[in-house]
């Protein structure tokens, strides 16, 4: 009869079984010396295999440069908080570019091109209800550079910047400038009226990482960036 702890598909049990005999008995060490003696072999080692050595703590992150990651700045790019907003095109839509001088206004150019917007600087608050009444007459948006002439110029300009009530505001950032330069008058912008997004050049123009990530608002490149 069939043992039940024997499967069937071994087939039929028989009384001619070679007992097995373990590697670690006195038996299988007696065996292997008779094979050694018959063949002039050497002696196998009965040493346990020694495990392989763990990796060297000295060894980093920075020791190692796996292929396919982004470049500091693309890192940078991805830690942004998503894509930049739809630019306004309404009729009399107010976007306000806030930057230093030749920063300020031609992003503000090019933001409005995409629009087919009027760029157009207001100073104060009947300067931004004409600008909008013009942009309704017209039929497009109005964007309007804010030009800043130094780092802490915009504490004296808050006033006046949020009697300007844009619809939308964005920051002209030249990654160029001093990072800690920058996080400094975007955060004094942000403090009078929230800034919505980063448009930014310069990146030709410095080979560190830009720093915009620390800023954490979305990001639009006005300009081709070298790989």
């Amino acid at each position: 009869m069939p043992s039940r702890s024997r499967p069937e598909w071994l087939g039929p049990e028989t009384d001619d079984i070679t007992p097995a005999v373990s590697t670690s008995s006195h038996a299988f060490q007696a065996i292997l010396d008779d094979l050694v003696r018959t063949v002039d072999l050497p002696m196998p080692s009965m040493d346990p295999v020694a495990p392989a050595a763990a990796p060297s703590a000295s060894i980093g992150l920075d020791d190692v440069t796996p292929a396919g990651l982004p470049s500091p700045a693309e890192a940078d790019d991805a830690a942004l908080v998503g894509p930049p907003p739809a630019r306004l095109q309404g009729k009399g839509d107010l976007t306000l570019v806030i930057g230093f001088g030749p920063d300020a206004r031609e992003a503000a150019r090019i933001l409005a091109d995409g629009v087919s917007g009027d760029v157009r600087p207001v100073a104060d608050r009947r300067d931004a209800l004409a600008a909008r009444a013009d942009g309704v007459r017209r039929g497009c948006a109005v964007v309007a550079p804010v030009e800043l002439d130094a780092v802490d110029a915009v504490p004296a300009l808050a006033a006046r910047l949020a009697a300007l009530a844009p619809d939308q505001v964005w920051v002209a950032v030249d990654v160029s400038r001093r990072p800690e330069d920058t996080l400094r008058w975007v955060a004094q912008v942000d403090a009078v009226l929230a800034v919505d997004a980063i448009a930014a050049t310069g990146a030709r123009r410095t080979a560190g990482s830009h720093g915009l990530a620390s800023l954490a608002r979305p990001l639009l490149w006005l300009e081709t960036r070298e790989g």
